[in-house]
């Protein structure tokens, strides 16, 4: 194997730890003993900044695709602001600017993916982890059990957390998953698509009890309607089964416990579907609930400190500094507002929230490009590729209203390199001759040919 080939299947591995131990792996750090260790996804960013001038030659492709504007104006000003955070706030100034330093797997992922044979090793590997990720998620109800085999490792922040079994970013991936056999059209074991995802949207509704389960339903439905009505219509039918097999399961007296230690129920569920926009409930769900008005007090408490002077609006109120006076059980203090957006809005100002939102539109039209190209082209292996990438997008973005989901690595570093690898695909459509046209597209490869 040589070193480039190495170097892609460590990077595959990584992105792969994040995306179903999140949290755990997040902690896992070079050396690993105590916390002042280099974490794994920032030793990437140091290999490939080492091995910089062998790619090099990559530059001008990289250029021709990618949003140079916003994002070298957005990378320019969290360097200025880290700079003036620094000799003030030492490491907390780089902790709280990590969203930034884990967009430049943006330009890894665009690297990696030229490497020879990483198309197909890609397709392979995108599905391999989110089925493992599935079967995983299936592990939820035993994690108190399984905690305690865990190692743990001690966070920055005061903490220590087992490497297995957290489950911080739970329904992402399981989501993912089912939306992937539709997408794909998969069974297993003689069980078709339509049933396998139904039942893990379900389960994860009924296991997880997390609020932003429903509104990230609710988007996928939306942004299936839009592009994929048949797999809308199946997630709907898939669903029903789904539910009415739940039923059955409540009506022989069996109780669900889920992730808020509350017992499944109709009437749990409308109470924490209510709890969304912060009605009151029982138990849990009151406490659920409560904590929508605590987010938006923070958040009203960030926009009057950045409406104190125009260079606090314009530009933030600057990184190592924590966005909240909240507390965790054991003195962790809550840094980030628990809303991504609030979060660069707040650090960077309406300037730095600008580009942000640029390059996120940015991506959504090159990804809107390569899609109508791959259903023009035939190519149905990169279609679907596109299309379970873009759901997984749009569930991160749904969960960063409500949490600080960009502000963790595990979501950050996979979200940028997902789309470094996007930004190749469109460079190789760009290209005559591009890989993607000879290997994948029979319309394409047919006219070439000819």
């Amino acid at each position: 194997m040589n070193l480039i080939k190495l170097r892609y299947e460590f990077l595959l591995l990584v992105i792969a730890s994040y995306l179903i131990l999140n949290h755990g792996a997040m902690l896992v750090r070079v050396p690993p003993i105590g916390t002042s260790g280099l974490p794994i996804g920032e030793m990437l960013v140091l290999i490939f900044a080492a091995t910089l001038a062998f790619e090099v030659r990559r530059a001008p492709s990289f250029g021709v695709v990618a949003p140079l504007f916003p994002l070298f104006a957005w990378w320019a000003l969290a360097v200025f602001q880290i700079l003036i955070a620094l000799p003030k706030h030492g490491f907390w100034a780089v902790r709280d600017a990590s969203h930034v330093i884990e967009s430049t797997f943006l330009w890894i992922g665009f690297t990696v993916a030229a490497a020879p044979g990483f198309f197909e090793r890609f397709s392979k590997w995108l599905r391999t982890v989110l089925n493992i990720g599935a079967l995983y998620a299936l592990l939820f109800p035993f994690r108190e059990v399984l905690e305690q085999l865990s190692p743990k490792l001690s966070a920055p922040g005061g903490y220590s957390a087992p490497i297995f079994f957290n489950y911080i970013s739970a329904g992402l991936v399981p989501l993912t998953a089912a939306a992937r056999w539709l997408i794909d059209r998969a069974s297993y074991f003689g069980i078709p698509a339509l049933l396998l995802a139904g039942g893990m949207i379900i389960y994860s509704i009924v296991v997880f009890q997390m609020r932003t389960t429903y509104l990230q339903i609710a988007a996928l439905l939306l942004v299936m309607t839009a592009i994929r009505p048949r797999i809308a219509l199946q997630i709907s039918i898939g669903m029903m089964f789904g539910f009415v097999a739940l039923l059955l399961v409540l009506s022989t007296g069996i109780e669900i416990t889920g992730r808020l230690g509350e017992k499944f129920s109709l009437d749990f569920l409308f109470q924490h579907i209510s709890a969304i926009w912060g009605a009151g409930g029982e138990g849990k769900v009151h406490d659920a609930a409560q904590g929508v008005n605590q987010r938006l007090g923070w958040w009203l408490k960030l926009w009057q400190q950045m409406n104190e002077s125009l260079q606090s609006l314009l530009f933030g109120l600057g990184y190592g500094i924590p966005l909240t006076d909240f507390y965790f059980t054991g003195d962790v203090r809550v840094r980030e507002p628990h809303n991504s957006l609030v979060s660069i809005a707040a650090r960077q100002g309406l300037v730095g929230l600008f580009f942000f939102v640029w390059l996120q539109c940015a991506f959504l039209a090159i990804w809107l490009r390569c899609y109508r190209w791959c259903a023009r082209s035939g190519a149905l292996l990169w279609k679907n590729n596109l299309l379970i990438m873009g759901v997984f997008f749009v569930l991160l973005w749904i969960l960063s209203i409500g949490e600080d989901a960009f502000e963790k690595p595990y979501n950050a570093i996979t979200y940028y390199f997902l789309w470094g690898v996007i930004l190749r695909v469109n460079f190789e459509i760009l290209a005559p001759n591009g890989r993607l046209r000879r290997e994948f597209s029979p319309v394409a490869r047919h006219a070439l040919d000819g």
